[in-house]
């Protein structure tokens, strides 16, 4: 568990969320990136950084400015991004590529692959890493 005040928690995730759509954009491309920008990513962030400030302004007015967060779901999250990230796909013309990118650059640098996950499987973990994260979210409390 990590004791900190709702604020610093508000200003770290909205760097977070301005950082992780540009991450994602890095390691796809095409109409992937462009449905992930715009559909998933930039409402979810926007949604939840409006929320969790809401909150922390509803916190600060009750003085109650000190949460604990959830170590666990923050690894969850964070290791699930990873994944996502690491094995995106990117789009070769009007179909998507049959590998991700890390597989992608390795293949480049002749090192073998010994591990490239179908589009499925990043696409659930992608899924996964949003319900994660707003369980994250609503993890956060007040502190004893």
């Amino acid at each position: 568990m990590i004791k900190t005040n709702i604020w610093i928690v508000f200003i770290l995730y909205v760097v977070y969320a301005i950082i992780s759509p540009p991450l994602f954009l890095l390691t796809s491309g095409g109409w992937v990136a462009f449905f992930f920008f715009l559909a998933i990513g930039g409402i979810y962030y926007i949604s939840s950084s409006v929320l969790l400030f809401m909150t922390a302004t509803l916190r600060t007015s009750k003085r109650r400015t000190k949460v604990t967060i959830n170590g666990k779901f923050l690894r969850i999250f964070m290791g699930l991004q990873a994944f996502v990230v690491l094995f995106n796909y990117d789009t070769c013309g009007e179909t998507i590529c049959y590998q991700g990118f890390l597989p992608t650059l390795l293949e480049e640098a002749s090192i073998p692959v010994f591990f490239a996950p179908p589009f499925v499987v990043v696409l659930l973990a992608l899924i996964l890493y949003l319900l994660f994260l707003s369980f994250f979210l609503l993890d956060i409390r007040s502190r004893a």
